[in-house]
């Protein structure tokens, strides 16, 4: 390695640290959750991992359960924010140290206009070597169908299953997303350019055709690292079923194209896939992949046609809000002779909300274990002032009440409404309505018909069905106690 390069590696690795320990460290993900003001487990089991809220607004390209306002006032105040990563493995990459920046990057998001949202990651280091091109960088305008349709144009992750291949909690990713078959680079979850439509139904169904290509002088333009060939072109067509508040998520996709070959001749190609996540609760998930595949010509007249077929099963459990772990089995066949079973496993600890450290061991059949670890962070240059409400106010002489749990005194009811009121605002009208009239989450009036003030707070504290635990990472059990009185009052 370059002397320059081993010093600038040091001094991004020892940034980050200092970053991260900073005291004034901005206490979200960029590049929403800080606009929003949100805890990251709003969106995230662990960064980047999404979890099926998160993976919702990134079907839906940022669409649904933003308020549009507020993150358009973060990007004015702070528009730009920064990620990195300290990577090493007992099997380094040739030309690198055993530690190393393996990713630092520029993230930019949120929204243009009421109808026109965008976001753009632009990598400085890639794979631990300076970046070659950038990762992401798309407009959406969703103002069609009355606000459920977004038109997306620009570089962006092919739309097969890309909330769960783009952001993986795994270091290794999916191996079946990138998967060649002979000379056939194309994978499923690459990032390139062209345009897409994407239609949410009302019942949690979103389906999304789109166009791909990296051929062009464009894209060459923009892509350092595409060859004089690029990748050809694809259509792609999928369809999810969404909804954030089902134990179940998932869909089917299929992309076919043409890949150039050397020779001149195209390789005709097509991928299928079908995924099916099921979430018991925040701390259980449970997701299967399934690929099938057909080259007409992937080695250029060298070999006959190719089926290829690849399938992933994969838990995720998060027992406690730091530590989450992470075990898959995936096995992927070319269809040419190249059969891979490999057997993976994370432990993914969240030293702070946007500081995480992860542990992999990836091991394969007939090949040596692989260990890897990395420490994210990732955070704006500005640190957004909590938009949460403050603890509650103490009690006028009198007026203290016992809380439903039996506990601790509690102010008056009245005092946790207003309290209560903010913390609405701030942590659940993106998904129930400012008003609780419901959206991505289920509407709220005669609530108090339903459920007991005890048992509103268990299930805030104790959430299921798709919604996000708050508590006690982002609410206190007096803040659970104040919303939990606020909706009950105030929803009638």
């Amino acid at each position: 390695m370059h002397p320059r390069y081993q010093v600038l590696t040091r001094v991004a690795i020892a940034a980050m640290l200092v970053a991260a320990l900073h005291p004034r460290v901005a206490q979200a993900i960029p590049v929403f959750a800080n606009g929003q003001g949100v805890s990251c487990s709003l969106c995230h089991s662990a960064p980047p991992n999404l979890n099926a809220y998160g993976r919702y607004i990134l079907a839906t390209n940022f669409t649904k359960g933003l308020d549009a306002h507020r993150q358009m006032e973060e990007n004015s105040r702070d528009p730009v924010s920064f990620e990195v990563t300290g990577n090493g493995s007992n099997t380094p990459t040739p030309g690198l140290p055993n530690v190393s920046v393996d990713l630092a990057q520029l993230l930019a998001a949120g929204y243009l206009g009421k109808d026109v949202t965008y976001y753009a990651s632009v990598p400085i280091v890639e794979g631990g070597f300076p970046a070659a091109a950038v990762d992401q960088v798309w407009a959406a305008y969703n103002g069609f169908s009355s606000g459920n349709g977004s038109l997306q144009i620009g570089k962006f992750p092919a739309p097969m299953f890309a909330p769960w291949l783009s952001q993986s909690l795994s270091l290794s990713g999916y191996s079946l997303a990138a998967m060649p078959v002979g000379l056939n680079t194309v994978g499923v979850g690459d990032n390139r350019w062209g345009g897409s439509y994407t239609q949410m139904g009302s019942k949690g169904l979103i389906g999304t055709v789109a166009y791909l290509t990296n051929t062009g002088a464009a894209e060459s333009a923009f892509d350092g690292d595409v060859d004089s060939g690029g990748e050809g072109q694809s259509y792609v067509g999928s369809l999810l079923f969404m909804n954030p508040n089902s134990h179940f998520t998932g869909g089917i996709a299929a992309m076919s194209g043409t890949f150039p070959l050397p020779s001149g001749a195209n390789d005709r190609f097509g991928r299928e896939m079908a995924l099916v996540s099921y979430s018991t609760s925040p701390k259980y998930s449970l997701n299967a992949m399934a690929l099938v595949g057909y080259d007409n010509n992937p080695n250029d007249g060298a070999s006959l046609a190719a089926g290829s077929n690849g399938m992933s099963y994969e838990a995720i459990y998060n027992p406690y809000a730091w530590l989450h772990i992470d075990s898959r089995y995936e096995r992927t066949n070319d269809g040419l002779g190249a059969i891979q079973n490999n057997y993976i496993g994370d432990l993914a600890f969240s030293i702070m909300p946007n500081l995480v450290l992860t542990l992999e061991n990836a091991s394969s059949v007939g090949a040596r274990p692989v260990t890897s670890y990395q420490l994210l962070w990732a955070g704006p240059w500005i640190r957004t002032p909590s938009h949460q409400a403050p603890a509650t106010a103490a009690a006028a002489p009198g007026a203290a009440v016992v809380a439903a749990s039996g506990t601790t005194p509690t102010a008056s009811p009245a005092a946790d409404v207003r309290a209560g009121s903010a913390i609405f605002a701030a942590n659940c009208s993106m998904c129930h309505g400012a008003n609780g009239e419901g959206g991505v989450g289920p509407n709220l009036h005669k609530i108090a018909q339903r459920k007991t003030l005890a048992a509103t707070i268990a299930f805030i504290e104790n959430p299921s069905g798709g919604m996000p635990k708050l508590f006690p990472s982002t609410l206190s059990a007096d803040q659970v106690r104040e919303v939990a009185t606020y909706i009950r009052t105030t929803f009638l």
